[in-house]
């Protein structure tokens, strides 16, 4: 199994608008494209306050690139991350890969 996590730090004054692109992105990518994963949303409690967590299990490499290769070919992707600049701290942005050791 890979997990798939994004992170982002909230700008100031945003958190509503940033909750809400947060879950209703999980419903684009969902609909969107082949194989893409349930989603988790989270918003840290302790530590990084104000940090949004996105996490999805695949079953290996090739399934998340898949849905990968698929959300960098699509223009319309492109164009929700470019209206939402706003919302997050610029470089706050952090992915990471792993996978299971079972």
């Amino acid at each position: 199994m890979i997990r798939w996590m994004r992170s982002a730090r909230i700008a100031p004054g945003k958190n509503m608008e940033a909750i809400q692109f947060a879950t209703e992105i999980v419903e684009y990518v969902k609909k969107k494209y082949e194989g893409a994963p349930d989603t988790g949303v989270f918003v840290d409690s302790f530590g990084e306050i104000g940090t949004i967590r996105w996490c999805a299990d695949y079953a290996d490499f090739a399934s998340w690139e898949k849905v990968t290769g698929q959300m960098v070919a699509d223009p319309e992707w492109w164009q929700k991350m470019d209206a939402i600049k706003d919302l997050f701290i610029p470089g706050s942005a952090h992915d990471v890969v792993m996978r299971s050791l079972k």
